[in-house]
């Protein structure tokens, strides 16, 4: 296959303690034909079942003791897939395989039945997402509002029951009257790859003149309220003059309130400074007064010193005069004394207390003048320190002075700030009234919605045109009698074969004709490069050829349906469905005998109920 699609492998049915029962399918042409009440329709609503149906299905006792179904399909580029369900309904799980019967080493992920969850995804967000339609909104009425789309809404598509291909109705059409636009839109979308998102919707008639009379009885009791507030103004006409002359008289107040807290604000930091510096300067004397005694102290030491070292220097001077004279004891000369060192020791020391003495003069002149810079900064301080004392007296009287004037300065703007917001409070009350009545006026003048204001939902003509000569190839291509030209009614939404409106016809070409109207449309799809299921179940799709001894509850055949039994369409038919299987699947359930050889086109299962040797039908006679 050229594009995108699903393709059905299989349906298996398992169950704890019965044998599992499978149908298989394949690629291209498929026939699923026999007896009556063999489980030809019920397995097409299984299909339908396993790709979201909420059934539930039919029970007989031949299915009794299966409990599970296996749906085994291919996603063209993409690989074999399996759904499993329980034939109860519920959720599905989903593993990427082909398996007919429970396998414990399986890896699957579970698919939500319905609407999706925060941990789940749903079935039909997932085919959606794998056949090219995901995020495709429809419209669901006239007036353009719209739906996302659900693969419920695909399946139609290609799901054709008994029912269904031989009714009255449109090939694009339920017969529910509710379900028409969005099936019409299903119908644009499918021939046209274009959805319905961008269409703004308008709104209805009775929708209009509810919201009119709501929205205007909601407006006019929002305005009775208002009223009811504005008694409390019985001088109304003059709030806009109250408000600019409260306006003006706050602006002075505050201008007044602004410079006496600037000024208060000024005297308190100043206040603050004083409450910190007066402790300051205070310690600041005390401790020069520690310093000066211990520097007082500090002198007299040096002066100690002084008066040592100068001991030991003139005591050294002395010693040193009678160095070079005889020994006063032993009468020895000079050059005879052996401890002349000593007197040398004696005059280095007395050098060194020299030195010493010069240091602590030094030291003692720098003391002189830190005790002099002292003795200078505890004057300046005891001359400044009253001062500041008296400064803070004089900053405690100005801020006691300001504070009642601005506490009533504060008061008055607070009373006048209250009224000026009660004025405001009332023009705002006239303001939103008259915003209001505004709104009342252009809903007065509202115009109800026209039928040129609706959104045009219709399929191009020349789409349509495009599709109907598709559906003529294959009418020809089928040897259907006449001419085969085929055109659109708009009003039914259906065709008009060689001038006929197709429901105008027995059922038997009624269902011939749905037939061909939906393998035109996959063939269309294909061709136009647009997305498909990729399938189409046709259930007795080939009704026209049935025996009306065998079939009674078919009724007679009227004419046209003689005309098609008389024709080669039956052989044409499957020719033609099998001349085109690279574009899809095709599984044909029909009751009527098929062409000869047909095996060589076709998958071929029969089910020949009581009448054969062969297999019974899609489940056997006894399954415990």
């Amino acid at each position: 296959m050229s594009a995108s699609g699903l393709v059905i492998q299989h349906i298996s049915f398992s169950g704890p303690h019965v044998t599992t029962v499978t149908l298989t399918f394949q690629a291209g042409l498929n026939l699923l034909y026999g007896a009556s009440n063999t489980g030809k329709s019920f397995t097409l609503k299984t299909i339908d079942f396993m790709l979201g149906g909420s059934g539930p299905l039919p029970e007989f006792k031949e299915r009794e003791g299966f409990d599970r179904i296996w749906f085994g399909f291919t996603l063209v580029g993409v690989g074999d897939f399996t759904l499993s369900r329980s034939i109860a309904g519920g959720g599905y799980e989903l593993y990427e395989t082909l398996i007919s019967s429970d396998q414990p080493n399986a890896r699957s992920k579970k698919l939500a039945a319905k609407q999706p969850t925060k941990e789940l995804h749903s079935l039909s967000q997932y085919l959606l997402d794998q056949l090219g339609f995901a995020g495709k909104m429809l419209a669901k009425d006239i007036n353009g509002n719209s739906e996302a789309i659900s693969f419920r809404n695909i399946a139609a598509v290609s799901l054709v029951d008994e029912t269904r291909i031989q009714n009255e109705n449109s090939p694009i059409e339920s017969g529910d009257i509710l379900f028409r636009t969005k099936e019409r839109s299903l119908f644009r979308l499918l021939t046209t790859g274009i959805d319905d998102s961008s269409i703004t919707p308008v709104v209805d008639k009775k929708t209009f003149e509810t919201s009119k009379a709501v929205r205007t009885e909601i407006v006019e009791e929002m305005v009775k309220s208002i009223d009811a507030q504005l008694i409390d103004y019985p001088d109304i006409d003059d709030l806009p003059m109250q408000n600019d002359r409260l306006t003006s008289t706050l602006e002075q107040l505050r201008s007044e309130f602004d410079a006496t807290q600037i000024s208060i604000r000024r005297l308190i930091e100043e206040k603050q400074f004083l409450s910190v510096e007066i402790p300051r300067v205070g310690q600041r004397i005390e401790d020069i007064k520690v310093h000066l005694v211990r520097f007082a102290q500090l002198d007299a030491v040096y002066g100690s010193d002084i008066d040592r070292l100068g001991a030991l220097e003139e005591a050294g001077f002395l010693l040193s005069l009678d160095s070079g004279k005889p020994c006063a004891l032993c009468g020895a000369p000079a050059s005879a004394q052996v401890h002349t060192h000593d007197l040398t020791n004696i005059e280095q020391i007395r050098k060194a207390a020299l030195v010493e003495v010069a240091k602590i003069e030094r030291q003692r002149e720098d003391l002189k003048k830190t005790v002099s810079d002292l003795q200078r900064e505890a004057a300046d301080w005891a001359q400044e320190y009253p001062d500041l004392g008296h400064r803070l007296d004089l900053l405690e009287q100005e801020i006691a002075k300001l504070a009642p004037y601005a506490n009533e300065n504060k008061h008055t703007l607070g009373e006048v700030m209250m009224a000026r917001d009660r004025v405001k409070a009332g023009l705002s009350l006239l303001e939103q009234k008259k915003g209001l009545n505004s709104r009342l006026a252009s809903f007065a003048s509202l115009q109800k919605p026209k039928k040129d204001d609706r959104p045009n939902l219709k399929t191009p003509d020349s789409t349509v045109h495009e599709l109907c000569k598709v559906v003529t190839r294959v009418l020809k291509a089928w040897e259907f009698p006449g001419e085969c030209l085929v055109s659109f009614d708009e009003k039914s939404h259906d065709l008009l074969i060689d001038g006929k409106l197709r429901i105008n016809n027995g059922k038997g070409v009624r269902a011939v004709t749905h037939a061909a109207f939906k393998v035109a449309l996959l063939i269309f799809c294909r061709e136009k490069g647009l997305p498909h299921p990729g399938f189409l179940v046709l259930d007795t799709p080939l009704l026209t050829y049935r025996d009306p001894m065998k079939n009674p509850k078919a009724g007679a055949l009227t004419e046209d349906e003689k005309a098609v039994a008389k024709s080669s369409l039956k052989n044409r038919f499957f020719e033609h469905l099998s001349s085109i299987k690279h574009l899809g699947q095709f599984i044909v359930l029909e009751n009527i005998d098929p062409p000869a050889d047909i095996e060589k086109i076709a998958h071929v299962q029969t089910f020949f109920g009581n009448t054969g040797s062969g297999r019974y039908g899609l489940f056997p006679l006894e399954s415990m």
